[in-house]
């Protein structure tokens, strides 16, 4: 079955980037079109202002011309101020309507500048000519863009340039504000990690300069103290349930399971030695101390049989109840049968003091014991059915020790 392969997730950094370069750009280009449009405002205004002076000084300057009909001087009056580009084309008419004089300036422009014309002047405009308080002629005028082309090339060159500079100064800006943000989720983050990947609970977040990443770092540390919290519970606990398990409840030494497990050990290639001894040892007449002194009289007879031969195993080697009355020791670094038969005649010796059951009354207790060499390429089934084996044998013939 195929996988789909996970679509890579872009960073926080990234994304705040993106985030201020997109937000600096609309505010920047909002305020372009803004400035640029309230230029263009006032330009109109002042176009419709200047057009105004000029029709009215021209209109007073051609009043002899239409009255006369001088078609040479208006036109060379049409002619200096066209060439001025004071105008885009003017018109006189006499009182009649036909034309005294004309001017127009062809000149090929872009549809933009055909549209800016058209919006700075819509219409041309009407300026009657007055003498002796009569209307002798009209003036049809339309105003001249050309000296605008540089004025708006000029203007939106300028605020371009001064708008990618405050671009660039408000992106660097925003980046170094935004670098305590970065380091902050960044300490945050990295601390996490180590919490996750060491499942070291001691380290804490450092206090932070704002305050919604103050309050997430103190959250953080709460959980991660009450994870340890947890965590040294869980540890504790299970130390407790280890030591539960591998413990005998009554006596306190190793049980049935930590036996068989240091058995398994010591046969494994691990193992410190090459051969060993393993010794079954099982009360003498313990049930008769039961049905004659009770099961509490019982117990600290138990117990005290592993207080005794605690007190002679060494650090190295186990000694377990394996149940019941039954008991249970390894015996390592030996070098002959006879160092073993020395030995348990030393456990022996451990029971030749009475066990006090209560105040001023004591009985004896004494242990059968079986014991076998075990080397390194024998099972451990085999082994504790060889050792049980011997141990049942020295009981039934009486006698307290059996070998191989």
């Amino acid at each position: 079955m195929l996988r789909l392969k996970r679509k890579s997730k872009s960073s926080i950094r990234k994304k705040i980037r993106k985030v201020s370069l997109l937000n600096s750009l609309l505010n920047l280009f909002a305020c372009w079109v803004l400035l640029f449009s309230t230029a263009i405002y006032f330009i109109k205004d002042y176009e419709q202002r200047n057009m105004e002076l000029l029709s009215t000084s021209l209109s007073s300057s051609l009043i002899a011309a239409t009255v006369f009909d001088d078609s040479y001087n208006a036109n060379r009056k049409f002619n200096a101020l066209g060439q001025q580009q004071m105008f885009d084309s003017a018109v006189l008419y006499a009182k009649d309507g036909h034309v005294i004089a004309r001017w127009e300036h062809s000149q090929q422009t872009s549809y933009f500048w055909k549209y800016l014309h058209s919006w700075l002047y819509p219409n041309r405009k009407k300026i009657e000519i007055f003498h002796d308080q009569q209307v002798v002629g009209w003036l049809f005028i339309v105003g001249n863009d050309s000296y605008l082309f540089n004025f708006i090339l000029y203007s939106v060159l300028i605020l371009t340039i001064g708008m990618v500079l405050i671009f660039i100064f408000s992106y660097v800006l925003s980046s170094i504000m935004y670098r305590k943000i970065l380091v902050a989720m960044n300490q945050i983050t990295t601390k996490i990690n180590h919490v996750i990947h060491t499942k070291d609970f001691t380290k804490r977040l450092p206090d932070n300069s704002l305050k919604e990443f103050q309050n997430f770092s103190d959250n953080v540390n709460s959980l991660i103290s009450e994870i340890e919290r947890l965590n040294n519970d869980l540890v504790h606990e299970n130390k407790t349930l280890a030591i539960k398990a591998y413990q005998d409840s009554l006596t306190g030494i190793d049980n049935r399971a930590a036996f068989i497990n240091q058995l398994q050990f010591m046969l494994s290639e691990n193992g410190p030695y090459p051969t060993f001894c393993i010794l079954f040892m099982d009360g003498d007449k313990f049930k008769h101390i039961n049905d004659t002194w009770g099961h509490a009289a019982g117990d600290k007879v138990l117990q005290e049989v592993a207080n005794r031969l605690k007190k002679i195993v060494k650090e190295e080697d186990c000694v377990a109840r394996l149940g019941g009355d039954e008991f249970a020791m390894i015996f390592s670094k030996i070098e002959s049968q006879h160092q073993v038969e020395d030995f348990i005649s030393v456990i022996h010796s451990q029971f030749e003091e009475p066990i006090e059951i209560a105040t001023d009354h004591a009985i004896p207790f004494s242990l059968t014991i079986g014991f076998t060499i075990a080397d390194k390429d024998e099972e451990v089934s085999d082994i504790l059915l060889r050792a049980d084996s011997h141990m049942y044998l020295n009981k039934k013939t009486e006698r307290k020790i059996s070998c191989d």
